[in-house]
């Protein structure tokens, strides 16, 4: 039997926050994963991320401090919760069988906090969340549409497995009906349909006696084809009905950086790096972050004019120092963060002065555990009580005039009532398995 969200804990949830008429601006959230400063800097300066560079010009730009290590899942949720892993309960990619071994994914069940779009949507906020990590299956939030992600950047391995990708993932959308809006989406992103093509226009092709590049091709391939179908159903919904609360994530930066950093920076490495390979590969991270750059652009233009934008990172990225001329070929992540470098943080919009991108060497913007009660502040909602909270509203970036006119202020705890975490399940039959192969394919040992 499928387990769903009990009525009385959402009523209680509810209960927690005042439930008013929401007159700000919207809030347009683009989490994308990996953005790296040493990269994304020299683009903008250059014009070839003009839309971020544009974001930053009228905002406030700079780094997002994160957490170590910093394994995306939990990255994402503590960003979502606002709070650390030992509390929000998403403590890796998986969980662990009694033996040790790796077992099934974390899913939105195992979360012991209510994330922003529970606590936006119980008090009246109109809520869209497309593809952020740890959201599968999909909660029944009220006042929500959510788009849900199984496993993030290994989904789409099983969103296009052979007969799913035609019908949907169960459980992959709330509203349920809302699965039949996005199905053209999905039928369009599978690797060999029709945006095949504009990968290839994009990236280039990889020669096939190149057998590990091609490899890593295939799999970065899958990745930018699942980030253009959510890109297609956020633009879409954002068309159709904006909601006071918009989320989108993407993960190509990530990816990139993992697999092609030794041809974007191959002086970093120990290993003579094959000059062909440079010259035909060094481009493919500068390449992802135009496409990510565009693909905000088409967001920005979506949400509505006087939107408030936050576009942030889960960690920046570098040189895998511990890549050698002997394993060199056992492991793809070139590019490496588990360290916890600091991401990205753009804000843009009302009430937030023209600062531009900060100097680097006072370039802090935030953590991510700031994020949760920024988005609070910003939908007019009540912060929790302080001893559940690690970060803070990024009030100092906004105007005098409008923390003026926006003081803030402290509520009941969002805990209270939230439903109790349950065991990982998977959609279908294997999804683990599929799941379990797809990571070590992008290079993450499963273990801890």
């Amino acid at each position: 039997m499928l387990r769903r969200l009990a009525a009385p804990a959402l009523l209680a949830l509810a209960a927690c926050s005042r439930q008013d008429e929401f007159s700000g601006p919207p809030v347009l959230v683009i989490g994308v994963d990996g953005l790296e400063w040493s990269v994304l800097e020299p683009l903008m300066a250059a014009g070839r991320a003009p839309n971020l560079k544009a974001l930053a010009a009228r905002g406030v730009a700079g780094t997002l401090e994160t957490v170590k290590p910093a394994y995306s899942p939990v990255v994402w949720t503590s960003i979502a919760t606002g709070a650390p892993s030992e509390e929000h309960g998403i403590l890796f990619f998986n969980t662990f069988d009694a033996d040790g071994k790796p077992s099934l994914p974390y899913t939105s069940e195992c979360r012991k906090l209510p994330a922003i779009w529970n606590v936006a949507g119980a008090a009246g906020r109109s809520v869209l969340s497309v593809a952020w990590w740890v959201s599968w299956p999909a909660e029944r939030v009220p006042n929500a549409r959510i788009v849900a992600s199984y496993a993030a950047q290994a989904q789409g391995n099983i969103l296009w497995k052979a007969g799913v990708w035609s019908d949907g993932l169960p459980e992959l959308t709330w509203p349920e009906s809302l699965l039949e809006e996005i199905l053209p989406a999905l039928r369009e992103g599978v690797p060999t349909g029709a945006l095949k093509e504009d990968y290839d226009r994009i990236f280039g092709l990889v020669p096939p006696q190149w057998e590990w590049d091609l490899q890593l091709d295939t799999r970065f391939r899958t990745v930018y084809h699942g980030d253009r179908t959510h890109l297609r159903i956020a633009v879409e919904q954002l068309h159709k009905r904006p909601a006071d609360l918009n989320m989108v994530y993407l993960g190509l930066p990530d990816v990139a950086g993992h697999y092609f950093w030794r041809y974007h920076e191959p002086e970093a490495f120990s290993f003579h790096v094959q000059p062909d390979r440079v010259q035909a590969l060094s481009g493919r991270i500068a390449a992802a972050y135009e496409q990510v750059d565009a693909w905000v652009g088409e967001l920005v233009a979506a949400a509505p004019a006087g939107a408030r934008i936050l576009v942030i990172s889960d960690h920046g990225m570098h040189a895998n120092a511990g890549l050698t001329d002997e394993n060199k070929w056992n492991n793809p992540q070139s590019g490496v963060h588990d360290d916890g470098p600091p991401g990205v943080a753009i804000l843009a919009g009302p009430g937030i002065p023209a600062r531009g991108l900060l100097p680097a060497e006072s370039r802090r913007v935030g953590s991510v555990y700031d994020v949760f009660p920024t988005l609070l502040d910003w939908l007019d909602l009540p912060q929790p009580p302080e001893s559940e909270s690690p970060g803070q509203p990024l009030r100092a970036w906004m105007s005098p005039e409008w923390q003026a006119q926006q003081p803030l202020r402290r509520g009941r705890s969002y805990r209270d009532g939230f439903r109790k975490p349950a065991p990982p399940r998977q959609p279908l039959e294997n999804a683990d398995e599929i799941f379990q192969r797809g990571m070590q394919e992008l290079g993450y040992v499963l273990s801890q």
